[in-house]
């Protein structure tokens, strides 16, 4: 199952305000982006809506012209004092799912439901001179049922008239709340000064939503300005030029380990209980039905995935598709693989 009917609404908001501001010739300093993460975009071709099945987010991005005066902005770190901050504010919502959706019981030894929504507020902190960069993310939002899980992905079903209508959600985890920060730091390590770059990235998250540290390389390659001019500057370009420079086209790599101590959406909110569910055993013939606390999953603690695909970026519009391919994230279960596709417009 695709999500296309959500992004094609977004992508006509988008072209909508492309047709108003087409005569635009001054650098943006605005950026809206809405992307869907799902586990149907699949580049070998075997889409699925189990795992990680849904990732749907808008953010606007914006340069603030003069000096902040929110006191958080006071907080987050910043890339020296010459540094291109782009601030952003955004809401998502993200859906778990089993392989089986026809199921009214509990699975186990599977994705289970869960489902969160969650509002963040981040700050894209770029040294074009020292060439690295801060990146922090403040999240907060909840999980479970009061995240409307249910009510979205049945809605969706209903609306492209897929008849595998999702039936677990019974045993979702329960209402928690969420937040988290996290923070990246990125450091060129090799450019070419024209089509390669490879730039060092470590991450740390924390909070009541995932704790974990991340670290690996991201390789660009392709025609595209320098990645440490500022955040902005890897989703659209000059508007002075003509031609060929009004293009940018390059495929990112990044390959990655993580470290993972705990993640709310696989294993449980911290501060609710686990709920009662069912399944099915037989018994001398017998099919009965038993009920039982929900088991805290078992995760792995160290996991590996790699990113690639291809990014567009013309004049006020930019476009990719990421392909994201992970080792096992719960012990024993099949590993997560899924798609990305952003739109970004700025103005």
């Amino acid at each position: 199952m695709t999500r296309f009917s959500r992004a094609g609404f977004i992508l006509l908001l988008v072209l909508f305000q492309a047709v108003k501001l087409f005569g635009q010739t001054a650098a943006p300093s605005d950026i809206f982006h809405a992307y869907e993460n799902d586990g149907f975009l699949n580049d070998l071709g075997r889409g699925t809506d189990h795992a990680y099945t849904s990732g749907l987010q808008v953010n606007l991005l914006y340069a603030k012209s003069h000096p902040s005066r929110f006191f958080v902005d006071h907080l987050l770190p910043k890339a020296g004092d010459s540094s291109v901050n782009t601030y952003g504010i955004g809401l998502m919502q993200i859906l778990y799912t089993p392989n089986d959706l026809s199921a009214a019981y509990y699975i186990p030894n599977d994705y289970t439901y869960a489902t969160a929504n969650i509002a963040k507020y981040s700050l894209y902190s770029f040294n074009a001179q020292k060439k690295y960069d801060f990146q922090t993310e403040v999240v907060a939002g909840i999980m479970g049922p009061a995240a409307l899980g249910k009510q979205a992905q049945r809605w969706l079903h209903n609306a492209i008239r897929d008849t595998g209508m999702p039936n677990g959600w019974a045993n979702q985890y329960l209402d928690d709340v969420l937040f988290n920060i996290n923070f990246s730091a990125e450091k060129l390590l090799f450019s070419n000064n024209k089509s390669i770059e490879i730039i060092g990235d470590a991450g740390l998250c924390a909070g009541t939503m995932l704790d974990e540290a991340e670290i690996g390389p991201t390789i660009r390659i392709g025609k595209m300005q320098p990645y440490f001019q500022g955040y902005m500057n890897h989703f659209y370009t000059s508007y002075s030029e003509k031609g060929w420079n009004y293009v940018q086209l390059y495929l990112i790599i990044r390959p990655a380990i993580q470290y993972v101590l705990y993640n709310a959406m696989l294993q449980g909110g911290l501060f609710s209980a686990s709920p009662t569910v069912s399944t099915f055993i037989t018994v001398d013939n017998m099919r009965d039905q038993i009920y039982f606390e929900k088991p805290k999953q078992a995760i792995e603690n160290f996991v590996g995935y790699i990113a690639y695909g291809p990014v567009l970026a013309y004049r006020h519009f930019s476009m990719s598709f990421t392909q994201s391919y992970y080792t096992q994230v719960l012990k024993g279960v099949y590993p997560c693989i899924y798609g990305n596709i952003s739109i970004y417009y700025s103005w």
